[in-house]
């Protein structure tokens, strides 16, 4: 049901420091009807136009923090809320070519009540936006 508003169509760029191209990073929302602790997200998948990233190159981030991709199955103190765009930054040197993108994101979430993962699925076509460039 939430599916279709998992990948965000803002926040999709290339993040730049000391004036090279590190990664992209992606925005999305939980595709769940409530939040949860990130200690409950199984995995989070991305292809962008069909070439997978490794989950070690991921950092996930939400209003409280901001955490490497392994590390996620430890955090019990940090939810990702309804409606809140989580950024999913990938390294990747020289990041993603300007223009119109394929991207694919597959969630799988742990919810406590339920006796089977919670998957969202969701493919836009998004054109990168400007570079965001950190100190």
């Amino acid at each position: 049901m939430f599916e279709q508003y998992l990948v965000c169509k803002d926040g999709f760029r290339n993040v730049v420091e000391d004036g090279q191209i590190v990664g992209f990073e992606v925005k999305l929302r939980i595709p769940y009807y409530r939040g949860i602790a990130l200690s409950l997200i199984n995995s989070i998948d991305l292809e962008i136009n069909d070439q997978s990233y490794a989950h070690e190159d991921m950092f996930f981030s939400v209003e409280t923090g901001s955490f490497p991709y392994h590390e996620l199955s430890t955090v019990i103190n940090n939810r990702w809320e309804f409606g809140e765009k989580a950024t999913l930054f990938v390294k990747k040197p020289g990041g993603l070519e300007a223009g119109t993108h394929k991207v694919h994101a597959v969630v799988n979430l742990r919810i406590s009540y339920l006796p089977w993962p919670n998957i969202g699925d969701d493919i836009k076509q998004i054109t990168l936006e400007e570079d965001r460039i950190i100190a």
